[in-house]
């Protein structure tokens, strides 16, 4: 289990940084046009997997890329997915969209998958942990022209004292 603290904000047809830009409707896509609730899995650089949670109405195209999180139950196995040495403590387990995947073992085969329930679920956190939520624009779309400039990245920082 990871607590989530790096989010990107993918808007659909008219987000040129989103896979569906423009309505774009391929095989690799067709999860993102589900519905919330779904898991959008993609496979990148010819190496690594990324997992966005589909949000919005059916057939919104919307996503929201899950960038990364810090181990809260299970890091033995996560480290274990990543080849980590259990005693290598400087290692960043689940910091970036490719390493929470490794860590959590997600791959293509979980792409459509319900993330209400499953071996892959988003829950709900802890209330009152979070000190604050900083934006900035989202990373690696600078082809995306404006909307590349979009603050729809997420970063929160959690009370250490919680």
């Amino acid at each position: 289990m990871v607590r989530l603290n790096e989010t990107e904000a993918y808007l659909g047809a008219l987000d040129r940084a989103a896979h569906t830009f423009g309505g774009r409707r391929t095989e690799r896509v067709r999860s993102m046009y589900l519905g919330g609730g779904f898991a959008y899995v993609y496979f990148t650089y010819g190496m690594h997997h990324c997992l966005n949670v589909v949000v919005g109405e059916v057939d919104s195209g919307q996503a929201v890329l899950l960038r990364g999180g810090d181990p809260v139950e299970g890091e033995g196995t996560m480290r274990a997915n990543r080849g980590l040495a259990p005693d290598n403590r400087t290692a960043l387990v689940a910091r970036g969209p490719a390493r929470l995947c490794e860590a959590l073992a997600v791959d293509r085969r979980l792409d459509g998958a319900s993330l209400l329930r499953g071996e892959l679920r988003l829950c709900e956190g802890e209330p009152g942990r979070v000190d604050s939520i900083e934006t900035s624009p989202r990373i690696g779309v600078s082809y995306a022209g404006e909307a590349a400039d979009w603050p729809l990245r997420f970063v929160a920082a959690f009370d250490a004292r919680a």
